[in-house]
């Protein structure tokens, strides 16, 4: 820029008179002006934005809550080497109508290693204290010290592996379009990208739906067939074993019933599961109990359908001569099932421990925070009682499926349920093993005292003492590999909310 000054100081020194020259002179300015102003655009536009800022406009990924939050509020707050803040718009999604929170705020790193052996036990840090945030404002975050945003505890954790092949298991799903499209986000957790074939009987109609249900389960990575019937619920069920077998091809050695809200938290335990403990070129017929023994009076010994029944290829091709016969049946699905196979093969049914129909109405708070080993299934997570295992299971980007749900210890007598709850419950140090009974009782009558006690026990009465906060979202940034756990203690007419906030990210290589 002193070239175009010393140009327009020279035009006047010499009292130019010709219009054209005034003309061209002001050409030149202004050329330099904008040359200067698109060189400087240009530098700041290659300024990148440090990779340890955690982005303001992270979605819920919780199917409780879809909200994003409003980045086009921050304005001037957006400046990047703002890197720490408390993002008001994420608690005001948890506060109810309370105009302040209690909020704390955790930061775990996770370095992948090839040479990981096991998780550790504690993570050995105490929970920080709590300040008081004051929600009745127009600001969406407020600053926090950088002591805030610093590291609070570091783990290690395997590196990221391949998703399992599972292309040898055919999943049959007897669901309506409904039902269907809301499990889609589930089965990806542990369909997506494994060559799991999931053949869906739903009812007729429904054309633009059905299109839209296939393009999004493609995008999610999920192998999935829609087939059509106008049967009702119960015939479409056991017209499973039918459908599946027609749907085999080569390689194709299990078939699984599962209902639309059967979850497995990790694909790469069940494979491994199978794959170790059972043969499949033998007729097996493999699954779970109910876990309240008074059920069993009027079910019998069999596989219940929503922990999955699996059914070797041997097994499933004899029950194809018999389907006819067994239809006449015309009992509930997977009692149909049992049935058909108890009368017409020689082939009993093998309860695999690992599997849970979690027939537990209520608070299941015990059995997810009972720091027993990951199930392998788990069912009724969305209807007889609520563990959002969706969002629970969004930690496995950063630490890997085996921390799902594992117990860390923080301090005293805190721990943190990994995906599910933040807990103070002292009793865990009197005997870690006995499972907690939070759930109602068994509405069935019966002579058994504790019917749960057989497939759950040993339990434990409910510690009035104990303090639980909830996860009641979960925000994901894959580009920055990191995951923002929000646990809240809900407030009472005294006191506010508590939410603890628990930020996971990958440890960067330039670290």
């Amino acid at each position: 820029m002193p070239q175009f000054r010393q140009l327009l100081h020279a035009l006047q020194q010499h009292k130019l008179a010709s219009w054209r020259h005034l003309v061209l002179a002001a050409a030149l300015v202004l050329g330099g002006l904008i040359i200067f102003t698109y060189s400087s655009i240009s530098v700041l536009g290659n300024n990148r934005v440090p990779t340890n800022v955690l982005e303001p406009s992270l979605s819920n990924i919780g199917s409780s809550n879809n909200a994003k939050t409003d980045d086009t509020k921050h304005g001037a707050e957006s400046n990047a080497s703002n890197a720490c803040f408390t993002d008001l718009d994420l608690l005001r999604l948890y506060a109810g109508n309370a105009s302040t929170v209690e909020y704390a705020r955790l930061n775990v790193v996770v370095s992948k290693t090839e040479n990981f052996t096991a998780f550790t036990d504690s993570l050995d840090v105490s929970i920080p204290s709590y300040r008081t945030v004051h929600l009745d404002t127009d600001a969406s975050r407020e600053t926090q010290s950088e002591k805030d945003c610093a590291t609070s505890a570091t783990i290690e954790a395997p590196l990221t592996p391949s998703p399992p092949d599972a292309s040898h298991m055919i999943f049959g799903v007897a669901t309506s379009l409904k039902g269907l499209e809301d499990s889609l986000d589930a089965f990806a957790h542990w369909a997506s990208n494994t060559s799991a074939h999931i053949v869906a009987v739903v009812e007729q109609g429904g054309s633009s739906t059905r299109s839209r249900i296939q393009d999004r389960a493609e995008t999610l990575g999920i192998r999935l067939t829609i087939t059509q019937t106008e049967d009702e619920q119960l015939d479409r069920y056991f017209s499973l074993i039918h459908v599946l077998y027609q749907h085999r091809d080569a390689s194709t050695q299990w078939a699984v019933l599962i209902d639309d809200d059967t979850f497995f938290p990790s694909m790469t335990n069940l494979v491994s599961r199978l794959a170790s403990a059972y043969d499949p070129s033998i007729p097996q017929y493999i699954g779970a109990m109910t876990e309240d023994l008074s059920h069993i009076s009027s079910t019998g010994y069999m596989a219940y359908g929503g922990a999955g029944i699996f059914l070797s290829l041997p097994l499933l091709s004899d029950l194809q001569h018999v389907f006819e016969t067994c239809h006449a049946f015309k009992e509930r699905g997977d009692r149909m099932l049992a049935s058909c196979i108890y009368a017409h093969t020689s082939t009993k049914f093998t309860w695999e421990r690992g599997l849970y129909q979690l027939n537990i109405r209520g608070d299941a708070s015990g059995f997810f925070e009972s720091g027993r080993p990951l199930p392998l299934s788990v069912h009724h997570w969305s209807s007889w009682f609520q563990a959002d295992m969706v969002a629970l299971s969004k930690i496995a980007s950063i630490c890997g499926e085996g921390c799902l749900l594992r117990r860390f210890h923080l301090s005293k007598d805190w721990f943190l349920v990994n995906g599910y709850s933040v807990i103070q419950d002292a009793t865990l140090w009197n005997d870690p093993r006995p499972m907690e009974q939070t759930w109602e009782k068994s509405k069935n009558k019966g002579s058994v005292s504790d019917p749960f006690a057989y497939s759950l026990g040993p339990l434990r009465r409910v510690d009035a003492d104990k303090v639980s906060m909830r996860l009641r979202g979960v925000l994901v940034d894959e580009e920055l590999e990191s995951v923002r756990q929000v646990y809240v203690l809900n407030g009472t007419d005294e006191t506010p909310p508590r939410v603890l906030e628990v930020v996971w990210r990958v440890l960067d290589v330039d670290e």
